[in-house]
């Protein structure tokens, strides 16, 4: 973990799960982690789960309602800078599921890595930082009743894969002045 300096956490006996302990204090509010990967290269990046939840309580609560007239708004993939960190918001509506991960070429497609957070009437969401546009990702769906995992591109999404191949790709903020 980099605060102020390097500080090393503890793996959690043969588990692939590392604590550390000490002051919350002490630790600064967007603190990065740092970790090799099986390959043994180095990767750098924010906790996403220091990110509180930022769709508006007034877009679930118009969208649980039906009457949100623009969820494409909020929805998809979403290019999002929060406290001076670049990333991407990742919103969906999945009723059914138990689980919700994005899994993407950023994290070798593993639904471990980036578990979403149930908000209000089955959206999920989570804002991953230091993730650009152009990168490839899809949902993947674990249904509450029959535990089966789907892997599912985005319906909200905005650029995709060309055919045979079915990812979502991240979108760059679109600037166009439309009138």
């Amino acid at each position: 973990m980099i605060a102020e300096g390097e500080v090393p956490l503890e793996r959690i006996g043969n588990s692939d799960l590392f604590e550390w302990r000490g002051e919350p204090s002490s630790v600064p509010e967007r603190y990065r982690l740092i970790w090799r990967d099986v390959d043994h290269r180095e990767h750098i990046a924010h906790d996403p789960y220091v990110y509180p939840p930022l769709l508006s309580q007034a877009d679930l609560e118009l969208f649980a309602r039906g009457a949100h007239h623009a969820p494409y708004e909020f929805l998809g993939a979403r290019e999002r800078e929060i406290d001076g960190v670049a990333g991407v918001l990742f919103a969906v509506w999945a009723p059914n599921a138990e689980r919700v991960s994005v899994v993407g070429d950023f994290n070798q497609w593993d639904g471990r890595r980036h578990p979403m957070r149930v908000r209000h009437n089955g959206v999920w969401e989570l804002f991953v930082p230091d993730l650009a546009p152009g990168a490839l990702y899809k949902y993947e769906i674990r249904n509450r009743d029959s535990g089966a995992l789907f892997l599912k591109a985005d319906p909200y999404g905005r650029a995709f894969e060309r055919r045979p191949q079915t990812a979502s790709i991240v979108p760059a903020m679109d600037t166009y002045g439309w009138n």
